[in-house]
């Protein structure tokens, strides 16, 4: 069994324990890391298992983890997960959320896998491969204008004057296009990647949020840039993911209009 196979399961079974733990959630056990941030001890739990079956498929392998399980450090193979995305929706008992895990060698992502648990969903995607849906492949939608667009956006936990604007300009779109917030960035990334939607802004985000889906969309012939356009999308707290056709007006009537 190669290691892709291997990381597939991994997400499989840690997703079925998140689906199975949310049924059993008690108010007792969401706590709060800031406004709106919520986290459980499932979350701590989720990870401490990823980091256990994915420590072992590369043996010196680094961590880049949302929870703190282990402390990062720089190394030739880093995994960047996160063991819930979708926390709100979570412990709201909403959907959807999901388990992301993406593996970097020398700074450059070479694998990514998101799973859905609920809707039994499998995103993935391997260096030089093609990304998947459930072993099926994927492609990009072929929209290419913001009117009729089908977009995801994500409002992050501190908003600035920027993110202010921004959601201003969306709103003034309101009447061209299609705006949705389904509160998991690693899934709607990759809705862009099967063609669900069209794009997804947001900022605030961090590696673990996005490395694994940015990855998939990329190998579906999606992009990914920053809000200045630049490639540092993963560690720089802003993402425009999109099909490409769409990324310009997208960039020039949203996220950067005057």
């Amino acid at each position: 069994m190669n290691i892709y196979t291997q990381v597939e399961q991994i997400a499989r079974s840690t997703g079925e324990f998140l689906r199975e733990g949310q049924a059993q959630l008690r108010k007792s056990d969401i706590e709060l890391k800031g406004t709106r941030n919520f986290v459980t001890h499932i979350d701590m739990e989720a990870e401490k298992m990823l980091v256990e079956k994915l420590g072992k498929l590369i043996p010196g392998a680094t961590f880049l983890t949302e929870e703190g399980t282990v402390t990062y450090a720089e190394g030739e193979y880093t995994w960047i997960i996160d063991p819930l995305d979708g926390t709100t929706n979570y412990v709201h008992g909403d959907t959807p959320f999901s388990v992301s895990i993406a593996l970097m060698k020398d700074n450059e992502i070479i694998l990514g896998v998101v799973y859905d648990p609920v809707a039994d969903e499998l995103f993935s995607a391997i260096e030089k491969g093609k990304a998947t849906l459930n072993g099926k492949p994927v492609k990009i939608s072929s929209h290419s204008t913001l009117t009729n667009g089908y977009i995801g956006l994500g409002i992050p936990y501190s908003l600035d004057d920027r993110g202010e604007k921004i959601l201003k300009n969306a709103m003034e779109q309101f009447r061209k296009c299609s705006f949705r917030i389904k509160g998991s960035a690693a899934i709607e990334i990759c809705y862009v990647a099967c063609g669900r939607s069209d794009a997804y802004f947001h900022s605030g985000l961090s590696p673990w949020d996005v490395a694994a889906g940015t990855f998939i969309l990329k190998c579906a012939g999606g992009m990914s840039t920053d809000f200045s356009g630049g490639n540092n999308y993963i560690f720089n707290k802003e993402l425009v993911a999109s099909n490409g056709s769409i990324h310009g007006e997208l960039m020039d009537k949203i996220i950067n209009k005057d």
